[in-house]
């Protein structure tokens, strides 16, 4: 189970990682304000990836200790904590002799968002859902 979640985990942070950088293109192309020496690719791929390697790790330990309500607990807390680190965004110093500062929430908000959205979409793919523990008759 643990090489499945892990395997889920770096896939899942490539793929946040690579929509995040088309993002950031796009997001540049259209607006001119360009704060690649802020947020820099590589450090948007390593923060996917390590962000959803924790969470695969968080994903396996809710499954282990909380038997069938690990999911949807696990479901609730990432979600949750992907709302919460963009308060990171809006409290970020930017240098001082950046152009357009008021843009800068509207780039990286959106990507705190895309390693839940790549795990909750291939999640599917690699971990079969056991019976739904909230529809199973008592």
């Amino acid at each position: 189970m643990i090489r499945k979640v892990l395997l889920l985990a770096i896939i899942s942070g490539i793929l946040a990682g690579v929509a995040s950088l088309i993002y950031q293109k796009v997001y540049t192309s259209s607006l001119g304000a360009d704060f690649t020496k802020i947020a820099k690719p590589v450090g948007i791929m390593i923060s996917c990836v390590t962000g959803n390697v924790l969470a695969g790790l968080g994903y396996w330990a809710a499954d282990k200790w909380l038997k069938s309500k690990g999911e949807i607990i696990f479901n609730f807390i990432f979600a949750i904590l992907s709302f919460a680190t963009i308060l990171g965004a809006f409290a970020a110093k930017l240098p001082l002799d950046t152009a357009s500062p008021e843009l800068f929430p509207g780039l990286v908000v959106p990507m705190h968002f895309f390693p839940a959205l790549a795990w909750f979409t291939l999640k599917p793919i690699f971990i079969r859902n056991q019976t739904n523990w909230f529809l199973t008759e008592r």
